[in-house]
């Protein structure tokens, strides 16, 4: 805007609008192209893992039976091939199950911690098991647990509005607005509620 100055000189006034990022509301940015990649990365290195370790099994098992005479060919062959199959089934199905999810909402009804002795690779010791559950809008209950992983447990209290976004594990929060960290929808990695993006994969925050 132009006007002029005590001095009769005409001077420029720039106004400047600032726009706050709301806290409160699930977020439209859940749409943003980045999550589909991200998605579909996701898909992609599923499959390329389990490939992987399918040509693994089948190289691995016709060696091991050569090596100690324990296998003989051609079972060694189908051995792998058979371990090999069920790593491939397993991302399949895995991928099939992320197809048919939904988006829905939910609220926050339970949250638990207790100590509990279990097996954990070759060591039997004593581990912290977090458990929260969500009441979906259906009625129906979802649980969760996590073994020594406090970060998400606390992330979230009784009584949360959330909303659960199709093909991702993250719960969305419906008011963010006294967090002082948020959680990637796609990595569930978390960073400083200043942030626009996650520090991790890119993706955008929601909020």
């Amino acid at each position: 805007m132009r006007h002029k100055n005590d001095s009769g000189r005409e001077a420029v006034t720039v106004t400047t609008t600032h726009s706050l990022t709301p806290l409160v509301g699930f977020s439209a940015k859940i749409n943003d192209l980045a999550f589909a990649r991200y998605r579909r990365d996701a898909k992609r290195w599923s499959f390329l893992f389990s490939f992987s370790l399918a040509a693994i099994a089948i190289i691995a098992f016709p060696i091991y039976g050569n090596q100690t005479g324990e296998i003989d060919w051609p079972d060694s062959l189908f051995y792998g091939v058979g371990i090999g199959g069920m790593f491939v089934l397993i991302a399949a199905l895995q991928t099939f199950k992320r197809n048919l999810d939904k988006t829905w909402d939910g609220v926050v009804i339970l949250k638990e911690s207790r100590r509990i002795r279990k097996r954990v690779g070759n060591t039997i010791g004593y581990h912290t098991e977090y458990i929260i559950q969500v009441q979906k809008e259906d009625g129906r209950v979802k649980k969760h647990r996590w073994l020594d992983a406090p970060g998400i447990f606390n992330y979230y209290s009784v009584g949360d509005k959330v909303r659960h976004h199709r093909g991702f594990a993250y719960y969305e929060k419906y008011n963010k607005s006294k967090d002082a960290a948020i959680m990637c929808a796609a990595c569930n990695t978390f960073n400083d509620i200043s942030l626009e993006v996650c520090r991790r994969c890119r993706c955008p925050l929601l909020k």
